[in-house]
Order: C-alpha cells, then sequence, then structure tokens
C-alpha cells in the first residue's frame, strides 16, 4: 500500500521528511505490521475501516518509528498497530 500524494504532502508539511515517508510506506507493508482488535488479529483494510484514513494514518506514522501504536475507533475499541517485525528486518 502507498500513500497518496496528498498524505504525503501532508507528511511534508508536518516535517516529515523524504527518508521519513519511504519509513512510513514501507511499515505499511503486510509483512512489517499487525493490527489488532481487542485480542484479534484484523486486517490493514478492516484497520483503515474502523478509523478512517486520517487516524490509521497518525497510527501508522506513530508505529513506524516507535514500534506500535494505538488508535481508538469512534465506537471506544482501540486498535492496536504493530510494527516491530520492522526493526528487527
Amino acid at each position: 500500500m502507498k500513500l497518496s500524494n496528498e498524505e504525503k504532502v501532508h507528511l511534508h508539511e508536518l516535517g516529515y521528511s523524504d527518508t521519513d515517508v519511504k519509513q512510513i510506506e514501507e511499515v505499511m507493508q503486510v509483512r512489517y505490521t499487525t493490527y489488532m482488535l481487542g485480542s484479534k488479529t484484523i486486517s490493514r483494510d478492516r484497520a483503515i475501516e474502523l478509523l478512517g484514513r486520517k487516524t490509521y494514518l497518525s497510527g501508522i506514522v506513530r508505529s513506524a518509528f516507535h514500534w506500535s501504536a494505538v488508535r481508538i475507533t469512534e465506537s471506544g475499541e482501540n486498535i492496536y498497530f504493530d510494527s516491530s517485525k520492522y526493526f528487527k528486518s
């Protein structure tokens, strides 16, 4: 999965470099990040569906540099992002 041009521009406006954006896109790959809703693993697409693209993006950005993140759905459920595989490769 790739970031849209609009998302890249937004990240640059927030101060992320081209190298940072590349790392974020790498971490978005299925082999590097898993998503949990409670104790159940969910797909990236399901995480985006539940969180919305903007909230998902804030979570994956955090996880891309800090191994993990949690974001809360509108219904109050936690979605856990685990990107530790990226740092172990």
